[in-house]
């Protein structure tokens, strides 16, 4: 999806989508619901799995256009909350707010909001600005092949670039580390309570 052929479009890999709001969407993985690689890779492959699957079941699945999982690119929470402070961008405000989406609790909404009034930007500039701002903020790629792409002679993620930030270092200490990783397990315990209870109350 992050494609045009062969070559990587930035554009395509930060997909914002129009909302019935007026507001921008798009979609990431957060480290707190994430906290390894292993974490990020495996919420991957599974989001292109359950779309090949989908379109398998829809019959309307083709080989060429086939979703491959190609790896990840990290960028800062902080940097997407000070979007409004590029005046040049016309955003009024721009958060990441987590939300479970198809049983993926890693799952998390970028919600942008355009400025308001008059602007010098329309919404089109407005997702370029923003777009190309995401971009240089990135790092990485931290690229991946999952099991089932294992048959591919020529895999895309040979195609990632390497971003302006350059690329992708976990800086975090190692105790940080452990932590995260002991939050991320309370976290999906206290997920995976709330899905049976509801489930069990919905019978």
């Amino acid at each position: 999806m992050s494609f045009k052929g062969a070559a990587f479009a930035s554009d395509k890999f930060w997909r914002l989508f129009d909302e019935s709001d007026g507001s921008l969407l798009g979609s990431l993985a957060w480290e707190r619901y994430a906290p390894t690689l292993q974490h990020v890779h495996e919420h991957g492959c599974r989001t292109a799995l359950k779309r090949n699957e989908k379109k398998r079941n829809e019959g309307t699945f083709k080989e060429k256009n086939r979703q491959v999982y190609c790896g990840a690119y990290q960028i800062r929470a902080k940097v997407i909350r000070n979007l409004p402070a590029d005046k040049l961008a016309g955003v009024q405000s721009a958060d990441v707010v987590h939300h479970i989406e198809e049983g993926e609790i890693a799952h998390t909404d970028l919600r942008i909001v355009p400025a308001q009034g008059p602007a010098p930007f329309d919404i089109e500039t407005t997702k370029t600005v923003v777009v190309d701002r995401l971009w240089r903020a990135c790092t990485g790629p931290i690229t991946h092949i999952c099991a089932e792409d294992r048959d591919l002679l020529a895999h895309p993620n040979t195609n990632l670039p390497t971003p302006p930030a350059g690329e992708y270092v976990d800086k975090r200490w190692w105790i940080s580390r452990i932590w995260y990783q002991w939050r991320f397990r309370r976290l999906l315990k206290q997920y995976q309570r709330e899905t049976a209870s509801a489930a069990v109350s919905t019978e």
